[in-house]
């Protein structure tokens, strides 16, 4: 490490002047080709079929953005991700994958 903390090799980010758009997202989907990885990421809504809650409801995810990585970055997005989830997990336990949710049909 250099001083001020940072990686060597490592380039610094700054902000941009127009600012950053923060995006919530609950649900992803990926495709792939040779050349690169596409997360396109959602969140689950009320269908507009079925808006009220009961026995009839329905949700949706709604697209709200995408992601292209080339593959060596989506490599390094696995790699930090992974330790990032490690850490989160030794302060507040396993994250639970495990939960089903309802079907749209």
């Amino acid at each position: 490490m250099s001083e001020g903390g940072e990686v060597r090799g490592q380039l610094p980010w700054i902000k941009s002047p127009d600012g950053i758009i923060e995006i919530y997202a609950n649900m992803m989907h990926a495709t792939w080709t040779l050349d690169d990885l596409r997360i396109r990421i959602g969140q689950v809504i009320d269908s507009p079929e079925t808006p009220n809650p009961g026995k009839e409801f329905k949700g949706v995810v709604q697209e709200t953005a995408a992601v292209t990585f080339g593959w060596r970055n989506a490599k390094l997005l696995r790699d930090q991700l992974s330790e990032v989830i490690e850490l989160y997990e030794k302060v507040n336990g396993e994250i639970n994958i495990e939960i089903i949710l309802p079907s749209g049909e």
